[in-house]
């Protein structure tokens, strides 16, 4: 039985169809007009924001400590970290610093680089950054190779080389102490296969003769670009020119060097240029699987155009309202389109499922259509209402990306329902002039067995819940938002293999001190906490114990003393035959008298590479030859008393841009906080983050800014999921003055919770930090399903005969929309907007078996109970 306040809210929406019906061609003329209007205040207003920052209110601690280190530093602010991984120190070096100079010559982009361990500064001083031990060997290994240098120096051409090498296999220096013979005649191997290719050694032979680093060395290039927060995709055009860059120096394919782009700028700039073109097309699969779905519903072209005209106005009302309202949408907003096409649509089926059941009853369109505003209208209202509540429970929180989510898709209902009501009787009312109309309504016929068999039913579900229990507290919040990004993208899988392990974490956390006496202080006692690795200043910056490693270094460079020796004539091309030839003797020897297999087989090969070489010699094979064997050993050697003459290093002395990037104008230093282990492990960041804050509360920095993030999502959950609860139980009080069939809308609604609580445990699907909407909204949208069925019990439809109205049936085709549209942002490739989809897809799922067994069971036992307590 309807309450007085129902039966009122009826009757008007009755008398407000009746009026739309009489003219319904100014109310589809004025539906265009607002539509027209709200169309162009969009397109001129409606801009977007997409800081990720501001998806937090800044006024919370994290966010003003974030932005203090931003105005101090605007240096570090979405900087772009370019990761050069190539076979040695110097090659690696050379293609970071060559590719630094290219960005540094297009500063309407790139504002700035810094490469560290690489350019001209580390150069000229690089050695200085080694301990006393490391010059040590060094020494040894200079030591050792002296001789060789000293002959290229003198016989700068292929025939120094090969009259030093043949010196060294037959005097047998393959074990003496920093040169490894062997190791350089395997480069000599490859270099003369690739030079009759024509191609230069990729590895720097010069490294080989001195003793350098071996493996892959890595190098980074830390680009500050200049984004246009103008645009959705802030950093697309410096993204896309650094790639462009890249690309042309020949750093993305399989060389041996390689090149690779990530840090926050490129993080941003992938995943917002993601969302804007998988949230349009979520929206264009969710409108047509929505027309799909329409047409198996209602079987009728009007009533299918009247359903989609209004949820096309209503969009379009929406967009306009988010103009006016917000001004912009985020990178969460952007998807309210998906969200409004799903669940805006299910005010259109309930009424007119209802209108076209009436209809096969005999009414006729006056009649049909006032008997559906009657019969489901005040439902429409409070499920609207409820719906918004969800949405709206997120507004007085800190999380303000969904805040304004949710004014805008609440807002959405309240327009849709508007829409509804006065967009869908018009376009029906067209024409009829109150002619009846013949229909052929789709008969779904829902299984009875709920309410044939309703304490079993009951039995099982109390199963269900409890066995869902046990799986709830493995239902976790995963604050890392990494993995809410697309794991295919190179950006997110460098910044992942950055987070394992390496020499840079990208994830450190930031300590603006008051000078930088304070931050070495300050970095002294952090370094001592268990969970740091290591701190760094500007201080750090100025080499330790230059004292003692300057004297050292005079001292290599006097023994070396290739600058006393004169360079020989360039020799003839015969002559450098003559000493290849000679070299190809010693090979020989060596291959059949080596001290070990190795040695042997090495000489085998480099023989045999020698052999094709010289079958096919002509000058251009040559040139190839000595520019990997002999240029390669000059500019080593050019290098290596670069840095030899280094005078020291004072504060005075470090680049610009390393000060900039440390030092605020007004003094106040930074200090970098470098994590001991894996962030990718949540207990790793809460030890750090909280160990780091006991020493500098207003620590900030990237595993801060995570940190503090989750919390606070946390917290927005928490009360948004409190205010909705709240709000739907007074407001379904208020309406139906009684508390046993609140009880009965909300109790499948709790079976509902626990049941996809427990699903998205074993289907992997953790809440973060794009589906937490989901939670509080899937109260809304569950409680209406619930509202419609238990208003159409209100009012008389027998217990064991409601799943065969048109109600239940709405109910389905209803839930059947909103999943086909949630569906479709399940199969996207960005993690957020997939699990956003998936969770949402499964809760509704769930709450729609809840509601049509479950409920049915619950509404037969409460009929046999007693009669209808509402008054």
């Amino acid at each position: 039985m309807a309450t007085q306040l129902e039966a009122m809210l009826a009757e008007w929406l009755v008398r407000l169809q009746a009026a739309v019906a009489r003219h319904p061609g100014r109310t589809l003329l004025l539906a265009f007009a607002l539509a027209a209007g709200a169309l162009a205040g969009a397109a001129l207003e409606l801009g977007v924001n997409s800081e990720t920052d501001d998806l937090f209110d800044r006024d919370l601690p994290f966010r003003r400590h974030r932005a203090e280190v931003d105005a101090a530093l605007p240096a570090r602010n979405d900087n772009l970290l370019v990761v050069v991984d190539g076979p040695s120190r110097i090659v690696a070096g050379d293609a970071a610093a060559d590719l630094a100079a290219q960005l540094d010559r297009e500063p309407e982009l790139f504002a700035s680089t810094f490469t560290p361990g690489a350019g001209p500064f580390f150069e000229r001083h690089g050695l200085l950054y080694l301990d006393t031990d490391e010059l040590a060997l060094m020494a040894d290994d200079l030591a050792a190779a002296q001789p060789f240098l000293a002959e290229i120096t003198i016989d700068p051409s292929l025939r120094g080389v090969f009259a030093q090498l043949t010196r060294a296999v037959e005097q047998g220096t393959a074990g003496r102490s920093g040169f490894d013979l062997y190791r350089v005649l395997e480069g000599v191997t490859r270099a003369v296969a690739e030079a009759e290719r024509l191609e230069s050694s990729p590895r720097s032979f010069g490294e080989l003769v001195l003793g350098g680093e071996e493996g892959p060395v890595r190098r980074y290039v830390v680009v500050e670009p200049r984004p246009d927060y103008s645009d959705f995709v802030p950093g697309r055009a410096s993204v896309e020119r650094l790639h462009e860059i890249l690309a042309e120096r020949g750093l993305t394919g399989g060389g041996s060097v390689r090149a690779r782009v990530t840090g926050d700028l490129a993080l941003k700039t992938e995943e917002l240029g993601l969302v804007k073109t998988q949230a349009a097309s979520a929206g264009a699969v969710s409108f047509v699987l929505v027309a799909l779905i329409l047409w198996s519903a209602q079987r009728s072209g009007r009533l299918i155009a009247a359903t989609l005209l209004s949820l096309v106005l209503g969009l379009i009302w929406t967009a306009g309202f988010a103009a006016l309202a917000i001004g912009h949408l985020n990178v969460i907003s952007v998807a309210f389109a998906v969200l409004f096409i799903g669940l805006g649509v299910d005010f259109g089926i309930h009424l007119t499922l209802r209108y076209q059941e009436l209809l096969a009853a005999g009414s006729d369109h006056a009649g049909a259509l006032a008997g559906a505003s009657r019969g489901v209208g005040s439902s429409l209202v409070l499920c609207a209402i409820t719906t918004a509540i969800g949405f709206y429970s997120f507004v007085p929180t800190g999380f303000v990306g969904v805040a304004e989510l949710g004014v805008i898709s609440g807002t959405g209902m309240l327009i849709s329902l508007a829409g509804t009501l006065t967009v869908v009787p018009a376009v029906l009312s067209l024409g009829r002039a109150g002619r009846p109309t013949a229909v052929r309504p789709f008969r779904l016929r829902l299984p009875r067995f709920p309410t044939r068999h309703p304490r079993a039913v009951c039995a099982a579900a109390l199963v269900l819940g409890i066995a869902s229990l046990s799986l709830l507290p493995k239902l976790h919040f995963d604050a890392n938002p990494l993995r809410v990004r697309d794991p295919n993208a190179t950006s997110v899988q460098t910044f992942f293999e950055l987070l394992q392990g390496g020499d840079l974490n990208p994830w450190s956390i930031d300590v603006l001190a008051p000078d930088l006496a304070a931050a070495d202080e300050l970095a002294a006692r952090l370094e001592a906490l268990p969970s740091v690795e290591r701190t760094s200043t500007l201080s750090r910056y100025v080499p330790e114990d230059q004292a003692e490693k300057l004297p050292l270094l005079e001292d290599i460079a006097l023994f070396l003393g290739l600058e006393e020796f004169e360079a020989r004539p360039p020799p003839t091309l015969p002559e450098e035959e003559a000493a290849l030839r000679g070299f190809r003797r010693a090979l020989v020897k060596l291959e059949r008298e080596g001290a070990s297999a190795d040695a042997r087989r090495i000489a085998a090969e480099l023989g045999s590479a020698l052999d094709a070489f010289s079958a096919d010699l002509d000058g251009a094979s040559v040139e190839t030859l000595r520019t990997s064997l002999v240029q390669s050993v000059l500019d080593r050697v050019t290098r290596l008393e670069r840095a030899l003459s280094t005078r020291g290093v004072a504060p005075s002395d470090l680049p610009p841009v390393l000060e900039r990037r440390m030092i605020a104008r007004d003094g106040r230093a930074l200090i970098e906080v470098y994590p001991k282990q894996s962030l990718n492990d949540d207990a790793a960041v809460d030890a750090f983050v909280r160990e780091v804050r006991s020493l500098a509360p207003q620590a900030t920095g990237p595993a801060v800014y995570m940190f503090e993030a989750g919390a606070t999502i946390l917290r927005a959950l928490r009360q948004a999921l409190l205010t909705a609860i709240v709000a739907i139980g007074l407001l379904l009080l208020v309406i139906w003055r009684g508390l046993r069939d609140p009880l009965l809308v909300l109790t499948p609604l709790l079976l509902a919770a626990l049941l996809t609580s427990a699903l998205a445990v074993l289907a992997g699907i953790p809440i973060n930090f794009a589906n937490v909407i989901v939670v509080p909204l899937l109260l809304g949208i569950g409680v209406d399903s619930g509202i419609h069925l238990v208003h159409r019990f209100r009012d008389g439809a027998p217990s064991d005969g409601i799943l065969d109205t048109s109600t239940s049936r709405a109910v389905f085709w209803s839930a059947l929309t909103t999943i086909a549209s949630f569906g479709a942002l399940g199969l996207a490739s960005h993690r957020g907007l997939a699990t956003l989809g998936q969770l949402l897809t499964l809760g509704v799922t769930v709450t729609l078996l809840c509601n049509l067994v479950f409920l049915p069971a619950l509404l037969t036992l409460a009929r046999r109970g007693g009669p209808d307590s509402a008054g």
